[in-house]
């Protein structure tokens, strides 16, 4: 069986560059207490990895210990957050993405010259939990172009993406957010493209790839939203699409009369797990 693997499948930018900080600590500050504040990414087995390491995921900032290195989370936090941690006696190493930081600094100019913030994302994800912070009150979430229709918007507007989301739904959305407001008022809108580059290309990969196999496989965290994203899209275009996280999951069953498979990965994905998972494929003798 032929087997064609998205070039840039795997950690993007800003995960490779997190992982590279958090794996230095541990020789760096050989005595030290290491605490990842919440999932430093969406990958179960990297953050096993990460565990092994002795590294310590917590939740509540009031459980860090003094003289501590506290790592902050590749999806962003919060202002507020930010200033509890600078208040405290550890070190504090921010991995923040930094096309998340370039959203934060827009939310933030937004939020002073007076305008209603419009997030284009998941409203539960830790990314856009952390953007709603630097909005001060003023922002609302949508996911979709029918939650939308449904809020009652201001005269001055700024729109802006997580970074995961699909550029094309991102453009409908706006599209539709323009013909509706144009008809009704007066209106400025500011509209900023903040998704991800690396996002955009492995999306438009994974759907050429999809296009060119009988079946997909996408590799990564359940819990990944990029991840999620590629496998809905390459479910458009191709039935057998399976989502799995790690070699023991792949099924033999799901190569019968398969000639061409897919591959793809999340942003959050490490390069060791997709070399794992190809391996189990080929010792499957499909």
């Amino acid at each position: 069986m032929k087997i064609i693997i998205a070039k840039n499948a795997g950690f993007c930018f800003g995960v490779q560059r997190a992982i590279d900080m958090i794996n230095e600590l541990p020789d760096k500050y050989p005595d030290k207490k290491i605490y990842l504040f919440r999932e430093i990414i969406h990958n179960p087995q990297e953050v096993k990895r990460l565990k092994e390491k002795g590294m310590h995921i917590i939740y509540d900032l009031n459980k860090i210990e003094n003289d501590s290195i506290v790592v902050v989370s590749t999806h962003g936090i919060t202002p507020d957050e930010q200033e509890i941690l600078k208040k405290r006696k550890i070190i504090l190493l921010d991995t923040t993405c930094p096309y998340v930081k370039k959203i934060h600094n827009i939310a933030e100019h937004l939020t002073t010259n007076n305008y209603d913030i419009l997030i284009i994302g998941d409203k539960h994800h830790l990314e856009v939990r952390g953007i709603i912070g630097y909005c001060r009150g003023r922002s609302k979430v949508a996911s979709s172009f029918s939650e939308i229709k449904k809020m009652k918007l201001g005269n001055k507007i700024g729109i802006i993406a997580q970074t995961t989301q699909n550029i094309d739904n991102y453009k409908k959305i706006i599209f539709n957010i323009i013909d509706k407001l144009f008809k009704t008022k007066q209106i400025e809108i500011r509209i900023f493209n903040t998704v991800c580059d690396a996002t955009y290309n492995r999306q438009k990969e994974t759907m050429r790839i999809a296009r060119k196999s009988d079946i997909v496989i996408i590799i990564g965290g359940r819990n990944s939203a990029n991840t999620k994203r590629l496998y809905e899209l390459s479910k458009k275009i191709q039935k057998n699409v399976y989502l799995v996280e790690k070699p023991s999951e792949i099924k033999k069953k799901w190569f019968k009369n398969k000639k061409i498979l897919g591959i793809s990965a999340g942003a959050s994905t490490p390069h060791w797990i997709i070399q794992d998972v190809i391996k189990k494929i080929k010792e499957l003798n499909v």
